[in-house]
């Protein structure tokens, strides 16, 4: 049963939903959480059988839309889809890291035969991996913000959510080879900055 307030939910855009959330609007979170549910079940099979449970990925995935809703800017670059399937796929890739590094802890300890006191690292803990992660992320995309063009960026953006050239020429209303063009600069750019 729909109250007035969530009524209308299913006919507002992602980007819609993202402003209600951010502007008090809790349930707004909801029919956002059903719309991508399929995104983060899609990329959490990509996981599957890999040290981390599935319903884990699936918790993983839900606080990435979490995020992205709290960390979307609405500046015309990329879409929300677009923004929430690369925290969702970032955040699983490193949850599917940190389960194996965990895993492997004792292996990778190794202690002094002397007799000097060795000082071994407690593993990171889940809010520190998540804080970390969701900075991480948040600095890639700043940085690609800041030093990729706004069709750079778009590109970048859509290419990273799985889609063609061909895909990307139609969405944006370009070209094939523009989109090639772009995505070749934007691959000397983030390789300078690896540099």
């Amino acid at each position: 049963m729909q109250n007035s307030e969530t009524a209308g939910f299913e006919l507002m855009s992602d980007e819609e939903l993202v402003r209600c959330y951010n502007g008090g609007v809790q349930d707004a979170f909801g029919e956002l959480s059903v719309r991508y549910i399929f995104v983060i079940r899609s990329e959490a099979g990509k996981f599957y059988n890999m040290g981390i449970e599935t319903d884990d990925l699936y918790q993983e995935g839900l606080v990435a839309l979490h995020s992205a809703v709290k960390s979307y800017s609405d500046d015309g670059r990329a879409s929300f889809r677009t923004y929430a399937g690369v925290c969702i796929r970032n955040r699983l890739l490193s949850a599917v890291r940190a389960a194996n590094n965990n895993k492997n802890f004792i292996n990778n300890v190794t202690v002094s035969i002397y007799d000097e006191p060795v000082e071994i690292p407690a593993p990171m803990t889940e809010p520190e991996r998540i804080v970390v992660a969701d900075e991480e992320l948040n600095d890639v995309i700043r940085t690609a913000k800041r030093k990729l063009s706004e069709l750079e960026f778009n590109v970048l953006s859509l290419y990273i959510d799985g889609n063609s050239y061909e895909d990307i020429a139609k969405l944006l209303g370009l070209s094939v080879k523009v989109c090639d063009n772009a995505m070749q600069r934007v691959r000397r750019k983030l390789k300078d900055l690896r540099k």
